[in-house]
């Protein structure tokens, strides 16, 4: 076929471009699309998904999807064009499957996201990636798994008990936003989940990112939780904070309480409290805040996803208050300082080592 027939949109247009494939051989429908394979830009993909709308013959139509998934493969946002009826193509595409994983933080302040996306009938791409509190996407592995192998995978993490995390169902797109967020704060595998995202940017989920997850619906006899009770769930159990002077400052908190001089205990409450604001104040812990209001949104789809609904609407709730991040950092540098107390207490009786966690 002349080298002139070949997709060019500003020659021709795309509609005029499908009104010339139409009228062609199917013999030469299949020279024109081998004609094209190595060309990698949208209007292609476009083009594609208008002939494919209008064409009858199988073989082609089959060919017109391999092309169209090799584009999709390669980074290629496609668009589905305008057409009158629905197309079989996208039709495919809506009933492939997509999921979403997403834990709680462990006692490493490590959490696990998984997510994955059907690329053809029972056969899955599948994202496992590890993130730390602080740091960021710091491991990701990627691997083609059938739905069972999927959920044997999850299945895995949830029944271990050693692991202390809590595997909740989120929304593909949402495991996908914390992925694309995660990776910025590391700098690491930004090329491997931006291609990921280009791939399935078809994909639309009712819950897409942190601002969806404020108003999900609850039973009408919710109550919503207060904060202190919020913290204190196994699910937040593992989570702590550390920061560089975390040595200095319990010695310094500990004090307090012990000193020669002999002060009401109401006294030694506000020193105590005016130091955990001091320490909030530190460079280290203040860089925590915004990290701290976006775990508490992801704990709040958590706890709606295993229908825990109170401490769901009570950390919405709680987050309509900017002080919640500043409240949350208090809790845990407090119970930073009050457990390692507890570990440096460890006593010896009679030659045996007593831990007051054994």
């Amino acid at each position: 076929m002349d080298e002139n027939n070949g997709y060019d949109k500003e020659t021709y247009g795309l509609k005029k471009q499908t009104e010339i494939f139409q009228k062609l051989s199917n013999k030469e429908k299949l020279e024109f699309l081998d004609g094209i394979t190595k060309q990698r830009n949208e209007n292609v993909g476009v083009f594609l998904n208008l002939i494919y709308a209008e064409e009858k013959d199988k073989n082609i139509q089959k060919r017109i999807r391999a092309l169209i998934h090799k584009l999709k493969t390669t980074g290629i946002h496609i668009e589905q064009p305008e057409v009158s009826g629905e197309s079989a193509l996208k039709r495919i595409e809506e009933k492939r499957a997509h999921l979403g994983y997403l834990s709680n933080y462990d006692d490493f302040n490590s959490r696990i996201v998984f997510s994955a996306f059907e690329v053809k009938k029972n056969k899955f791409i599948f994202l496992s990636a590890e993130i730390r509190f602080m740091d960021g996407l710091v491991d990701l592995d990627t691997l083609e798994l059938d739905k069972k192998e999927i959920d044997d995978t999850i299945n895995k993490f949830r029944y271990d008990k050693d692991k202390q995390l809590v595997i909740a169902d989120v929304s593909f797109c949402y495991a996908g936003h914390i992925l694309e967020e995660e990776s910025k704060k590391s700098n690491k595998y930004r090329d491997d989940i931006l291609q990921m995202r280009r791939i399935t940017s078809h994909i639309k989920d009712t819950i897409q990112e942190p601002k969806d997850i404020y108003h999900l619906e609850c039973p009408d006899t919710t109550r919503p939780m207060e904060l202190e009770k919020i913290l204190t769930h196994t699910i937040l159990e593992p989570f702590t904070i550390t920061w560089s002077s975390l040595e200095e400052d319990k010695k310094e908190y500990n004090n307090l309480g012990g000193s020669p001089l002999i002060l009401p205990p109401y006294l030694v409450e506000e020193k105590r409290q005016a130091l955990l604001k001091s320490i909030l104040e530190k460079d280290d812990i203040r860089s925590t805040l915004p990290y701290i209001k976006r775990m508490l949104e992801d704990y709040a789809y958590i706890f709606y996803s295993i229908k825990e609904f109170p401490y769901y609407k009570g950390i919405v709730n709680c987050l309509q208050d900017p002080a919640t991040p500043i409240n949350t950092a208090l809790y845990f540098i407090k119970k930073s300082i009050e457990e390692d107390e507890l570990v440096d207490e460890e006593i010896e009786e009679d030659g045996i080592i007593i831990n007051p966690y054994g």
